[in-house]
């Protein structure tokens, strides 16, 4: 039977209440190393770009490891939907394992991050430091994506603010080290960039290891969630959980990997249009956290009603989430149209930066808006069970449109860092279509009884 796609207010409270402590949580991921960079660049300019290197390297393997575990967080959820509280347990033991063995891969790739960096064209010294930042660092992947897997436990199971404030004292001793190491105090000497990431390494475990304290001896329905055991490892077990995980860690390689290549079509125009573009995209990046966070709530609100097999709550709650991070947004963009050169000068007091920055900050809003909606319907076909339609778009919208189209416009077109943009919006508005008409679709049709659905879906 057909099913409406409607915005519903009762839905909206719930998946506000749980959206925003995700958004407090990715924001929280975020600021860390904002913080770090804040440290590290008033200890020098060199340091920085030392640092700054090898944590894009570390960025780029944890943002893949997220999409990975993204299959545990739905999974979950959708447990915890039908009641089933020990296969919540089991499917989060698992996903501490899949963190562990994917932090150390990455980790491995991070110890052979220099002749990486050589290959890529950066300088001996450069690439010294940067690998040892990436060394360091790198040793905190696995206490992180612990945490990660984690958190969604509790995101899924209606406990998302005790990850926020765990990650709010991850924060402040963080900021402590970084203050003791990077400068030197007490009588230590002073690490520079090392030393900031070392304060991460340590924070980060204290994060992880305070997560899993809370659920294994505080959390009120610890017992629910059953005993380990081996079986919660059995490779048939987590088929469903890591297909969706394959398809969402591929998803954001893509993603991470285009962007990167924009950011060199930048920094061939010229100085000024790189950090033009740097500023654009640092706030992209945080308004997309709103994505995440409205996104995280949608696919865990879908996946509880899959596990109800309640498909008009289903396809509610998806429309219920684009809705209420429109109405976010347009709020958002409305602001920064009206006040680009205050935003502007937060970051620069440069008057051609000045110049070429201001216009695009303007639209950056309803930039954030396109990229950002694409990112909330992934999340609801997340939700549903779709695999890789998602990653289909990716490869769509990024690598066939938006690489493209961003050489085109930027470099003989013309336009600089407003072309990149130009092309981020194209590209979003491509995989929006793509994904919004698949929803519909699933949204329409009839649930088949629980036993055939799943498979029916991953064949899709």
């Amino acid at each position: 039977m057909s099913r409406t796609l409607r915005f519903d207010r009762r839905e909206a409270l719930a998946l506000g209440r749980l959206a925003l402590p995700i958004i407090m949580a990715r924001i929280g991921l975020t600021l860390m190393l904002v913080v770090d960079n804040m440290i590290v660049g008033h200890f020098g300019t060199g340091a920085l770009a030392g640092f700054a290197l090898g944590l894009v390297l570390v960025q780029t393997m944890q943002t893949i490891g997220l999409g990975l575990l993204m299959g545990g967080m739905v999974e979950i959820s959708a447990a915890y939907g039908r009641g089933a509280h020990e296969d919540c347990g089991r499917i989060w033991r698992r996903s501490l394992l899949y963190a562990l063995v994917i932090g150390a891969l990455s980790l491995l790739v991070a110890y052979r991050s220099e002749g990486l960096f050589l290959a890529l064209g950066q300088g001996p010294a450069l690439a010294a430091d940067a690998a040892r930042v990436a060394e360091v660092i790198g040793w905190s992947l696995p206490p992180m994506l612990c945490y990660i897997a984690s958190v969604g436990l509790l995101e899924a199971t209606g406990r998302p603010y005790v990850g926020v404030i765990l990650l709010a004292v991850a924060n402040a001793v963080n900021l402590a080290l970084n203050l003791v190491l990077v400068h030197g105090a007490f009588g230590l000497p002073a690490l520079g960039a090392e030393g900031s990431a070392l304060a991460t390494l340590l924070a980060r475990l204290a994060l992880a290891g305070g997560t899993i304290f809370y659920i294994l001896r505080l959390m009120p329905e610890r017992r629910s969630l059953g005993r380990a055991r081996w079986s919660d490892h059995a490779w048939a077990a987590g088929r469903h959980q890591r297909r969706l995980g394959y398809a969402e860690g591929m998803s954001m390689g893509i993603e991470s990997g285009t962007f990167a290549l924009l950011t060199i079509f930048a920094g061939q125009i010229g100085a000024v249009q790189l950090a033009a573009y740097t500023i654009a995209i640092n706030i992209n990046m945080m308004l997309f956290m709103l994505a995440v966070g409205v996104g995280g709530a949608a696919a865990v609100r879908v996946a509880q009603a899959r596990g109800r097999h309640d498909g008009a709550a289903m396809a509610t709650s998806g429309a219920t989430g684009l809705g209420v991070f429109s109405l976010l947004m347009l709020a958002v963009a409305l602001l920064f149209l009206l006040v680009p050169a205050a935003v502007t000068a937060l970051y620069t007091s440069d008057p051609a930066l000045t110049a070429a920055t201001a216009p695009i900050v303007a639209l950056i809003g309803f930039v954030a808006w396109i990229d950002g909606a694409q990112r909330v319907i992934a999340n609801v076909l997340r939700g549903y069970g779709e695999a890789w339609l998602p990653t289909t778009s990716h490869l769509v919208s990024y690598v066939a449109v938006m690489v493209p189209a961003a050489w085109a416009l930027a470099l003989p077109g013309g336009l600089g860092a407003l072309g990149l943009i130009l092309a981020i919006t194209l590209a979003s508005i491509v995989a929006t279509g793509l994904l919004l008409a698949r929803f519909h679709q699933l949204a329409a049709r009839p649930l088949l009884p629980p036993n055939k659905q799943e498979v029916t879906w991953a064949s899709s």
